[in-house]
């Protein structure tokens, strides 16, 4: 069982109509018909009385009905779920900090809040600098090519 054919299943009982329903779901007629077919056989039983004229649902399609109606509403609210946590995720902002930048950091702070009231600010702090006064991404060794040349001045 698929929620696409829950929700073709949906609309036919909505619409009594296979060609209306195809419409409204923007696909093809056979197409709408296969899927209910293939729902009716997971099921073991016909949800739509057919004829050449008319279509109705069986007692079971209306047994049916209310379900698949929930099960395509929980999908959604789950769907929904995922999308505002997105929502709430794209709204972190992480800024690095270090030492020193008192009353600056504090007008940032202030404008960064009124200027997006919803975000939420995550401030990460940078350790300071080592104390020989050698950046900390320095490299502490020469480059290799510089310790393994010939030594100047030698011959």
């Amino acid at each position: 069982m698929e929620l696409r054919q829950l929700r073709y299943f949906v609309v036919v009982a909505e619409e009594l109509h296979f060609g209306r329903a195809a419409e409204r779901l923007h696909i093809v007629q056979p197409a709408v018909s296969q899927q209910v077919r293939r729902l009716e056989r997971s099921l073991g039983t016909e949800l739509f009385a057919r004829t050449t004229r008319t279509v109705s649902l069986t007692e079971a399609g209306k047994r049916f009905l209310p379900h698949a109606r929930a099960v395509l509403a929980a999908a959604e609210r789950a769907a929904d779920a995922v999308a505002d946590f997105r929502a709430e995720r794209a709204r972190l902002v992480r800024l690095g900090t270090s030492d020193g930048l008192g009353d600056r950091l504090d007008g940032f702070l202030a404008a960064f809040t009124r200027l997006a009231p919803d975000a939420q600010l995550e401030l990460v702090h940078a350790p300071p600098p080592p104390a020989s006064g050698r950046s900390a991404t320095a490299p502490s060794t020469p480059p290799s090519s510089a310790a393994t040349g010939p030594p100047t001045g030698s011959t």
